[in-house]
């Protein structure tokens, strides 16, 4: 009895089922590490947005009201974009660089708002002001740079994945 057909049948089978699960293997990775990338860029500029946007409300309260602001209008402010649940989200699938510079940025925005809520501060509608305020605002502008860097930083060595 020839054997020889039947082993080499198996074998051919057993080459061509591997390498289709290989080839399913690195498509399933590769699908993955493009959907983290896109996660990644929506969460990223969603972020971004909503830090700008707070930062806006603030400074337009600071515009229009005396100083300090009333607590609940800064805490309406505060709360109308999600920022502490943005920041989370950041925290659980940004990478470490982007993850503390998010939280940086997080906490000199919230620094701002403290200080606009005891303290007088002056701020003009072209984004400058008292000294008090340009203490507070240069290192929030400051945390803004470093984050945007490493958001850049991390969607671009994720291009193409």
């Amino acid at each position: 009895m020839d054997w020889t057909t039947p082993v080499s049948t198996l074998i051919g089978a057993l080459v061509g089922v591997g390498s289709t699960l290989l080839g399913e293997t690195v498509r399933s990775r590769r699908d993955r590490g493009h959907q983290l990338y896109q996660l990644r860029r929506e969460l990223y500029a969603r972020y971004l947005e909503a830090l700008t946007s707070t930062d806006s409300e603030l400074q337009l309260l600071a515009v229009r009201q005396r100083t300090p602001v009333d607590e609940a209008d800064l805490r309406a402010a505060w709360r109308s974009h999600s920022l502490l649940a943005l920041k989370y989200e950041i925290e659980l699938v940004a990478p470490p660089p982007v993850a503390a510079a998010s939280d940086t940025a997080y906490r000199a925005l919230r620094a701002m708002r403290n200080v606009m809520g005891t303290t007088e501060v002056t701020v003009a509608a072209s984004h400058r002001g008292s000294a008090e305020w340009e203490e507070v605002h240069r290192p929030y502008s400051d945390a803004m740079a470093a984050l945007r860097s490493a958001m850049r930083a991390d969607v671009g060595s994720g291009q193409g994945r």
